[in-house]
């Protein structure tokens, strides 16, 4: 009886984490455009991790994608655009269901950290980025981005 009641409660417990993870995975859309036009965010999974793809909204065919491929391990990733290496990485880890920090580097430097949390209905994701170095790509000091699930 006890092994059966473990097995249920390790089968309740998976599923748990399978759901959880679903909440990230979809296309999200930025509120505020960037000067290039809307961000979107594709999130898929892949294996245990995930594969994040940037793209400008409504860009024409053959436009830059950016691709990342994380295991969510905190370990640094290459961030290709076009499928080609840029001088970025980004380091995710995914602390719970709901919350991921990213170390980000550029030319081999830490240029910036992210703070991702999702609401617990799937549907907002807010990013607090705090960039160290204006020269990462990002506008230098901290922002607060809010995506929204399509």
């Amino acid at each position: 009886m006890k092994r059966m009641a473990f097995v249920v409660c390790l089968l309740l417990s998976l599923s748990s984490v399978s759901w959880a993870a679903s909440l990230w995975t979809g296309t999200w859309v930025q509120r505020e455009p960037q000067q290039e036009g809307r961000l979107m965010m594709t999130i898929e999974e892949v294996g245990t991790g995930w594969k994040v793809t940037y793209k400008i909204a409504g860009q024409p065919p053959g436009s830059p994608v950016s691709t990342i491929v994380t295991q969510l391990d905190g370990k640094h990733a290459p961030f290709l655009i076009d499928g080609k290496p840029s001088e970025q990485t980004m380091a995710i880890k995914k602390i719970d269901s709901r919350h991921t920090v990213t170390v980000i580097t550029f030319q081999g430097k830490q240029a910036g950290i992210s703070k991702a949390e999702i609401s617990p209905d799937g549907k907002v994701l807010k990013i607090e980025n705090d960039y160290t170095d204006s020269n990462s790509g990002g506008p230098g000091g901290k922002q607060i981005q809010y995506w929204d699930k399509q």
